[in-house]
C-alpha cells in the first residue's frame, strides 16, 4: 500500500536536519575554495604538480652516478674528479629528465 499524499513529500525530520547540514558543509568548502585562492594569488611561490614518474628520476640518477664512477675508476682519473660526480649527475638529471 502507497502512503498519502502529504507523507510522501515531507522527508523525515532526520532527513532535513540531515540535508541542511550538507548544505551548510557545502557552503563551508565553497567559502574555504575561495580563501584558498585569494592566498594563492597573494604568493609568490608557483605550485607545480610533482612529476608522475618521480622513482624514474631517482633510477636514472643512481644509473648515471653509477656509470660515472665506473669510468672514472677504469680510467684511474684523480680522487678530486669523485667530487664531480654528484654535480655531473644532476646536470645530467636537470637537463634531461
Amino acid at each position: 500500500m502507497n502512503p498519502p499524499p502529504a507523507q510522501q513529500t515531507s522527508p523525515p525530520m532526520g532527513e532535513n536536519a540531515a540535508l541542511e547540514e550538507v548544505r551548510r558543509l557545502r557552503a563551508e568548502v565553497a567559502d574555504l575554495k575561495e580563501k584558498l585562492v585569494a592566498i594563492h594569488s597573494q604568493s609568490d611561490v608557483e605550485f607545480t604538480p610533482e612529476k608522475e614518474h618521480a622513482w624514474l628520476r631517482i633510477a636514472a640518477t643512481i644509473a648515471v652516478t653509477f656509470a660515472l664512477g665506473q669510468l672514472i675508476r677504469a680510467l684511474k682519473l684523480p680522487t678530486a674528479t669523485a667530487v664531480a660526480i654528484p654535480m655531473i649527475s644532476n646536470e645530467v638529471n636537470r637537463r634531461f629528465l
